[in-house]
């Protein structure tokens, strides 16, 4: 690989980590939405799906800038992409059930669900329906 696209990797790989961290942010902010259990909480099952993907992104990442700076494979390489990759997909299939199981949580503690714009919107649960926006 000649400089030229090394760094371009270099860069792409740190925009991407960048935006990762980002959107992590924003997922965790909604997890402690749900912790406080406040008058308004925000779910969806993409949060979950994205939050528990995020460590194998974050590996993406890391090892593309490692892999163009050292030249070489990390040690250990393809059992780490092993291991996250299988943790990725299990929470995956996971993130459904378990929104499912904070909509029926959310539910009996008598939040109400505001109407969503689009059907890929999440859910915004609220105390009083007068918070719907």
């Amino acid at each position: 690989m000649d400089n030229k696209n090394r760094i371009v990797v270099i860069i792409s790989a740190s925009f991407m980590f960048f935006i990762v961290a980002i959107a992590v942010f924003f997922v965790i902010e909604d997890f402690i939405s749900i912790i406080k259990m406040g008058d308004e909480i925000i779910l969806s099952w993409k949060s979950f799906a994205f939050f528990f993907s995020s460590p194998f992104l974050f590996y993406f990442c890391i090892n593309a800038i490692y892999y163009s700076v050292i030249a070489k494979q990390p040690k250990l390489n393809d059992l780490a992409i092993k291991i996250l990759l299988s943790f990725c997909i299990f929470f995956l299939i996971l993130s459904v059930p378990i929104s499912w199981y904070f909509d029926h949580k959310f539910k009996k503690l008598g939040y109400s669900v505001c109407y969503k714009s689009s059907w890929s919107a999440p859910n915004k649960y609220v105390k009083d329906i007068k918070l719907c926006r």
